[in-house]
């Protein structure tokens, strides 16, 4: 039912997206220049009924029309549209997302019955006349029944929008919103429902406050505050670059993990918005067009004239409220985030395809529209194969539905992955963007194997589980070890260890977690700003083969007053760990040793001395 839904939504989604940049034309054309606007311009006015009439619903008819039968699909989407466009004085928003679907299935049906039974020659006449004949029967059918069918359906839906308006309950449609966004449906609910309502209500009122039921940032960046200023862990570090990414980027995606780990935090989230929500009734406030993204620049952007600060005051009870409730739900269990499994990388050994030739050449971000959350992971994920020198690994972003077929290895939030899946590439679900556990041993593989035989040229080569046809699996590797990590809390310090020993096949998946009990029971910091973790006795049977990762912390993590900069992880088969013990302690005898391994960038340094 969930894949269901999802499917549906992007449906909806995908008609409207891509023309989201004609919808903020209208809307910006809308608040400066009509009268009451900032600037009235009583010439440049005249464009807004054609665009609202004609232009935006044939766009998103020919969008949806193409989506389903390719640009022959659009095309007649376009034309199917007309006739609904005009047979009715209704704006034919929901006409057009109907009428391109519909017109996109007939072209693709048609092409499909006459594959292969075309003579030479005559391809190109069976095309136009196919595809002029089929769009004229079409926009027919909709100016005679298909518009009036629908008109009546939208006039119905307008009226129960005005009488939620009129009846101040407009604000419990965050009830039904907010659990939708963190499931990813935020943009077929916003750009699939709430854009086409909220554009024919903003046409009779000059406003619609449908426009903020998705796009306010406050809620979120309440959520995000309250993580920042009472987390700890991961949860912490990563909220402060979430809390711009939020406020000013619009993505709204950047906080769902942190709900999803979580999940009692949706009631702060949905109570801040039906506060500003509420706020917004009283005030009798929205936005003159769509805010997309949903960020504070936009609302004020798209504020009617003489009314910015009543929207920059709806996003600022919103967040308030939101922080206050989230702040407590925080405070009982401050390293959540920390604690949400990231799933180990999988590799050749997997359930799942094979990559050909076993190399990446290509990592993909996806995410539900391909706009937001997996352009912000494709750009700073770039940044860092870059820093790495491994400029010649592309990184890239698209919507989770449109997974290129030369993608080598897809990112993209656990939620997500099933869908990812169904493109038949390797998926790596992670939970957060902008700091998971998982992208570190991702870039630490790329970077050890970044320096085989096979060169840069090459790309580097897929060892997510270090393959075994070469011999043994070395006990430590280059790529095991990460350098220069900034500073976070003892538990999600071990979490990271363990992940990497579990990333890295030494170990099965849950040995992380007993590497948590392990240290609950008595602390494996060792002196000298050295610790190092291990699992219980009982999670022996959890190790594959004996090995050791490595995270150095220059500024070092907190071990009960202890200060360790470096935290050796260790997973050993039989008393294999007191052998690897015992090696490790006589490496790091020498002060000046220690003290180079706790500082230097190079994980090569800190593999020979180790070695």
């Amino acid at each position: 039912m969930k894949e269901k839904i999802q499917r549906f939504g992007r449906a909806l989604s995908a008609m409207v997206m891509p023309n989201i940049g004609a919808f903020i034309a209208w809307g910006l054309i809308t608040a400066i220049f009509i009268p009451g606007g900032w600037w009235p311009n009583e010439s440049i006015a005249k464009m807004v009924s054609p665009m609202l009439k004609y232009l935006l619903p044939t766009l998103i008819a020919f969008t949806a029309g193409k989506n389903v039968g390719g640009y022959r699909g659009g095309v007649a989407g376009a034309v199917a549209a007309m006739g609904v466009i005009i047979g009715t004085e209704t704006p034919m928003f929901l006409g057009a997302m109907i009428m391109g679907p519909i017109a996109g299935w007939c072209v693709k049906r048609f092409d499909k019955l006459v594959e292969g039974k075309i003579g030479a020659g005559f391809e190109m006449l069976v095309d136009n006349f196919s595809l002029g004949i089929i769009a004229m029967l079409l926009s027919i059918a909709g100016y005679l029944v298909i518009g009036h069918a629908v008109s009546w359906v939208t006039d119905g839906l307008s009226a129960g929008v005005n009488w939620m308006l009129a009846h101040k309950l407009n604000p419990l449609l965050a009830v039904l919103v907010d659990p939708a966004k963190v499931l990813f449906l935020n943009n077929a609910v916003n750009h699939g429902i709430m854009t086409p309502l909220g554009i024919q209500q903003a046409a009779e009122i000059g406003q619609s406050m449908l426009f903020l039921v998705d796009p306010n940032p406050g809620p979120g960046l309440g959520i995000l505050l309250a993580c920042w200023v009472f987390g700890k862990g991961s949860t912490r570090q990563s909220a402060p670059g979430a809390v711009v990414i939020q406020l000013l980027g619009g993505i709204h995606e950047i906080y769902f993990p942190y709900v999803l780990a979580r999940p009692i935090l949706l009631l702060a989230v949905m109570v801040g918005n039906i506060c500003a929500l509420s706020f917004f009734t009283l005030v009798d406030f929205g936005l003159v067009a769509p805010a997309s993204p949903g960020s504070l620049i936009s609302i004020i952007l798209m504020s009617p004239k003489g009314k910015t600060l009543l929207g920059i005051l709806g996003v600022l009870i919103g967040t308030v409220v939101s922080f206050l409730l989230a702040a407590p739900m925080v405070k009982a269990r401050p390293d959540f985030q920390g604690e949400s499994e990231s799933a180990p990388v999988p590799g050749p050994d997997a359930a799942g395809p094979a990559i050909a030739g076993g190399v990446i050449r290509k990592i993909v971000f996806a995410c539900d529209a391909g706009m937001g959350s997996s352009a912000l992971g494709a750009t700073r994920f770039k940044a860092r194969l870059m820093k790495a020198g491994l400029q010649d690994i592309k990184c890239t972003n698209c919507a989770v539905g449109d997974i290129p077929a030369d993608a080598s290895l897809v990112i993209c939030q656990k939620e997500l992955a099933d869908r990812a899946r169904l493109s038949g590439k390797e998926v790596l679900p992670i939970t957060n963007f902008l700091g998971d556990p998982a992208l570190d041993a991702l870039l630490a593989r790329l970077q050890g194997d970044s320096s085989t035989s096979l060169g840069m040229t090459e790309g580097a080569p897929l060892s997510f589980r270090p393959s075994e046809a070469s011999g043994e699996i070395p006990l430590l590797a280059a790529r095991n070890i990460i350098t220069s990590l900034p500073p976070e809390d003892k538990e999600a310090a071990i979490l990271r260890a363990g992940r990497l020993l579990e990333a890295s096949a030494y170990v099965d998946e849950g040995y992380a977690e007993a590497m948590l009990e392990r240290e609950r029971i008595a602390t494996t910091y060792m002196g000298m700003g050295v610790a190092i973790p291990h699992g219980t006795a009982e999670a022996k049977a959890k190790v594959r083969r004996s090995g050791i990762v490595v995270l150095q912390y220059p500024e070092g993590v907190d071990f009960g007053g202890e200060k360790a900069r470096l935290l050796i992880g260790i997973a050993g088969v039989g008393d294999e760990h007191l052998d690897i013990l015992a090696r490790v302690s006589s490496s790091l005898e020498d002060p000046d040793t220690l003290e180079k391994l706790c500082t230097t960038s190079d994980p090569n340094e800190i593999l020979n001395a180790l070695s």
